[in-house]
């Protein structure tokens, strides 16, 4: 039989379990309030128009029509209009409110230069694991590239364009990096679509595909050239227009009749 000593004992801890709240179920994700639904369709909705060249660099972007194509009150659109000014897709100024970026000559000069320093040396850590299966995706990203231009879609191109060279860094499991080369992959691909000239994308995709060739070859000197003659080509594709433009925010954001 059980001794009583034993029999306080379990009695004990049937009490001390008994008296201890069950383990909460994880909570299920909220979704999104109204309000933050409505930011992110404002904040893509106007990236979009950037990216196929509808609000071309300088274009204002008055609050009252926006407010009222969107349906959405001014908080709402000035923290949009935050989000994207950190993003450097819009510039917020004191007299003139927000307007689309117009990034300078110099700037786009450097933004490259980083570019090809941090993508040469990430094309050489890479050396040593690229093999076919191992650049897969990126391959697979390429076609979908092809895919966008052959369609005529403009935005999703450059987006994929851009994509190609942040995924060939991920490949190094280094999240430093990534975030470093994200943000300068989003500067350039703003840039792009605001001054890229739209008849020269053909050769983007081959020379994505060169790059890859030269990697599972084991030829890295090429691809770095390859590389660096890409992004040179990218830059100089970039002709710079001052002149702001004159945009009807209702006609383009605004509801069909």
């Amino acid at each position: 039989m059980m001794a009583y000593s034993q029999i306080r004992t379990a009695m004990a801890r049937r009490t001390l379990s008994a008296a201890q709240p069950a383990p909460a179920e994880p909570e299920a994700e909220a979704p999104l309030s109204d309000e933050s639904a409505d930011e992110a369709r404002v904040r893509n909705a106007l990236i979009e128009a950037v990216l196929s060249n509808q609000l071309p660099p300088g274009t204002r972007l008055v609050e009252s029509p926006l407010c009222q194509a969107f349906g959405v009150n001014r908080s709402l659109l000035r923290r949009v209009f935050v989000q994207l000014a950190g993003e450097r897709v819009i510039e917020l100024h004191r007299n003139r409110g927000a307007v689309v970026a117009a990034p300078t000559q110099e700037e786009m000069r450097q933004a490259f230069e980083a570019r090809r320093l941090i993508e040469g040396a990430v094309l050489q850590a890479l050396s040593e694991r690229a093999q076919g299966p191992y650049l897969a995706s990126v391959r697979q990203l390429v076609c979908e590239e092809h895919d966008a231009y052959r369609k005529g879609d403009r935005s999703r191109w450059v987006r994929l364009s851009g994509e190609y060279h942040l995924r060939l860094t991920a490949l190094l499991g280094n999240q430093d990096l990534d975030h470093m080369l994200k943000s300068l992959v989003t500067r350039t691909t703003l840039m792009k679509a605001l001054y890229g000239a739209p008849e020269r994308s053909t050769c983007s995709f081959d020379e994505h595909n060169a790059i890859l060739d030269a990697l599972e070859a084991g030829n890295v000197p090429l691809a770095c050239q390859l590389m660096s003659a890409h992004l040179n080509d990218a830059e100089r594709q970039l002709k710079r227009d001052t002149g702001a433009s004159q945009v009807d925010l209702m006609k383009l954001f605004g509801s069909p009749a």
